[in-house]
């Protein structure tokens, strides 16, 4: 902590440590900003390809976080990207289970534009999953998600680095033709997304979700049919089945049922323990809640006028007394970058001190 790296970025705080280095909060001195930095260690010759790959991988877009970018030190090199400071959608999964329908859409409409646009550049992530989801703090607001971690992508136009016996992503997010060592498609991110959606909406695990084309969840009280058939389309374990293009499946979702509300916030129970209610808040749908959500409701606003809302957290429901509360995307900050290293032998020739390659 405090150290300057290459003489520009000043690490501030620890973000989280991995077996193949450290994610840190750094300002950056040359345009007095504070950013996400990647500082790596030494690996192999592969990973240090996946870590070029990775910086000339630039898709400009909203829902797509890419590098900045970096400067190389001793035997370790440290590339930057974009701060989000609201988490991740596997904090969702693991503080909250099932998301609401439309919250779920709305992020899968945002995470199927992000491919849209990835997949338009010519470029297969591979590792969609919830950690790789990143959320900006909405607090109660429009939920903005942000598609991340490019180390394992792949241009469909370049040669590819590893061997045909091995399969680079995430066990229960890959694709049966993924398992079986097919070359790298759109269907692969297809697939992953429609898993990612299967979870919030059900809460199954990944591996419980779909292990033949027959197999599919129950599908929960309240979910919109356009909604169920277009993830349901989306983890097809056919690839023919799937639809031909993340725009396509974005477009679907267009529809008045599943579109965001930024009208009235209602409290939707998530999770009741004895003695304990866990909640978060949700734009309204445009039906009436059901009496159990209404009077939690009323439970929350008699709680805020007897011990104060928290000033620092505007929109955060208060649950009755002695209970707990979590915000929806109000978390610490929560960064999951690209795990690549860089090989020291190679750092004299493919890095020099410093960058401002993309800054």
């Amino acid at each position: 902590m405090g150290e300057v790296f290459a003489g520009r970025y000043e690490l501030i705080d620890i973000i989280g440590e991995g077996g193949m280095g450290s994610v840190w909060q750094v300002h950056d001195r040359k345009h007095d900003r504070t950013l996400a930095a990647k500082v790596l260690r030494q690996s192999d010759a592969g990973a240090l390809l996946r870590f070029m790959r990775e910086q000339s991988t630039r898709i400009h877009h909203p829902n797509v976080v890419t590098p900045i970018g970096w400067a190389g030190e001793d035997d370790r090199v440290l590339f930057t990207m974009p701060l989000v400071d609201g988490g991740a959608v596997s904090d969702l999964l693991r503080d909250h289970r099932r998301l609401p329908p439309r919250y779920v859409a709305e992020l899968l409409r945002q995470l199927l534009r992000a491919l849209e646009a990835v997949h338009g550049a010519g470029v297969i992530h591979r590792d969609v999953k919830p950690a790789n989801l990143l959320l900006a703090a909405t607090g109660a607001g429009r939920p903005h998600l942000m598609l991340t971690d490019f180390g394992i992508a792949v241009p469909t136009d370049s040669p590819r680095m590893t061997t045909t016996s091995v399969v680079l992503g995430t066990r229960g997010y890959l694709a049966p033709e993924q398992l079986a060592g097919a070359d790298p498609a759109p269907g692969f991110d297809l697939y992953a997304a429609g898993i990612v959606a299967f979870q919030l909406l059900t809460a199954h695990r990944p591996d419980e979700i779909r292990r033949s084309r027959d197999q599919v969840p129950p599908r929960p009280d309240g979910i919109p049919d356009m909604l169920w058939r277009v993830v349901t389309d989306l983890a097809d374990p056919d690839p023919k089945g799937r639809p031909p293009s993340a725009g396509a499946a974005a477009d679907a979702l267009e529809t008045p049922d599943l579109s965001w509300v930024d009208q009235q916030e209602i409290v939707v129970p998530v999770r009741i323990a004895t003695g304990q209610v866990e909640a978060f808040t949700a734009p309204a749908a445009t039906h009436v809640p059901d009496a159990a959500t209404r009077q939690l409701h009323q439970h929350a606003q008699e709680a805020t006028r007897t011990q104060g809302a928290p000033s620092a957290a505007p929109n955060r429901a208060v649950p009755p007394s002695g209970s707990s509360t979590k915000s929806l995307t109000g978390r610490k900050v929560g960064l999951v970058l690209v795990p690549v290293v860089a090989i020291a032998a190679l750092l004299g020739i493919w890095l020099p001190s410093s960058s401002d390659k993309g800054a």
